[in-house]
């Protein structure tokens, strides 16, 4: 569970750098830019993924444990996978599809 989720964040965090960068298209050729924007990805992503999947991972194990000190082992285990599950999930669909599951879900309830 905590690989799963570590690797889904740092994917998430390093999509982020990778659209910020690619958001600078200057006026060049479009072949140079690739090439410059691989390296300037490649430099940046590779030492921060380092640093943030120790971390992250870290962070989501403390967060599973607290769950599993909280409401029991097994249950609050799945408990804060579910949550942090959900929340990445939203994200994701945010970022790819642009739905907002809150808004699907407030409307879903609302049309009962």
């Amino acid at each position: 569970m905590v690989l799963m989720i570590s690797v889904l964040l740092v994917d998430l965090l390093t999509g982020f750098v990778t659209s910020y960068i690619i958001h600078y298209k200057i006026e060049i050729n479009p072949y140079k830019f690739t090439l410059i924007a691989m390296f300037a990805l490649v430099f940046i992503l590779v030492p921060s993924y380092r640093y943030m999947s120790s971390k992250l991972e870290i962070l989501v194990a403390k967060i599973l444990l607290s769950g599993a000190n909280s409401f029991g082992k097994t249950f609050g285990l799945l408990l804060s996978f579910s949550l942090i599950f959900f929340v990445l999930f939203s994200i994701y669909l945010n970022q790819w599809f642009h739905i907002n599951v809150l808004v699907e879900l407030k409307n879903k309830f609302l049309s009962i």
